[in-house]
């Protein structure tokens, strides 16, 4: 579903990625790790089409994405790690609001919010100001945001950072479901590693700029008996 080929960034002087390649097969949760610094948030830039590599390929579907960038991103939902909502608005109303952004209208987009806030188990919080909900509660309505319209292919940038338990649970169990269900391809930015080994079926580690491994999860914890002591081992400081 998603193909990376050779992709490589260069900020100034700094090359920030280095012929990076990967790929992530149709309706699966990928997790992608690595320190700060690593490269992942000008990753997710580029496929996101945010930034514009310098060279190499993104193949989003048969779709190469800077040769048609409007198709691509159509297929696309992003969750970043920092919550884009209107605090003074509801979540009923930040829901519409991004739907109309995403070209929902009528019917389709009455059911779009539906669906995304059963997802997200935010019914009983639907019509209150987000500036009353807690941590978790923005962070789940930032996740219902993202599946507005039943995007084909779902990046998130550290879903779970800061929140309570119950509202982990609901963005992990979500994303499964999704996955399961929906076919929708994740890829899955992550510091927790019990989270990334339990729920992704796949495993890509940037370093430096560089993926140093990318195999399923059963493939490294197989070859790897501590993911966590291996990571800090052996990833650069």
């Amino acid at each position: 579903m998603i193909t990376v080929v050779s992709v490589t960034k260069i900020f100034g002087e700094k090359r920030v990625l280095n012929n990076v390649s990967f790929s992530i097969p149709r309706g699966s949760i990928t997790g992608l790790l690595g320190r700060n610094g690593a490269g992942k948030t000008t990753l997710m830039g580029i496929l996101c089409g945010l930034i514009r590599a310098d060279s190499g390929l993104v193949l989003v579907g048969e779709v190469k994405l800077f040769e048609n960038m409007t198709k691509a991103r159509s297929m696309i939902g992003y969750v970043p790690q920092k919550t884009s909502l209107y605090l003074e608005m509801t979540g009923r109303e930040n829901l519409t609001y991004f739907g109309l952004i995403l070209g929902l209208s009528g019917k389709k987009l009455m059911q779009a919010v539906t669906e995304a806030v059963k997802a997200t188990s935010l019914e009983e919080v639907l019509d209150k100001r987000v500036s009353h909900y807690s941590g978790g509660m923005q962070k789940r309505l930032n996740l219902a945001i993202g599946l507005l319209g039943n995007p084909p292919i779902l990046y998130l940038d550290e879903p779970t950072v800061g929140v309570d338990s119950e509202s982990r649970e609901i963005i992990l169990e979500t994303l499964v479901k999704r996955s399961k269900e929906h076919g929708t391809t994740i890829l899955y930015v992550s510091h927790y590693l019990q989270e990334v080994e339990k729920m992704c079926d796949r495993l890509i580690v940037l370093d430096k700029g560089s993926v140093v491994a990318s195999d399923t999860t059963i493939n490294l914890l197989r070859e790897v008996e501590n993911l966590e002591q291996y990571l800090e081992e052996n990833l650069q400081k």
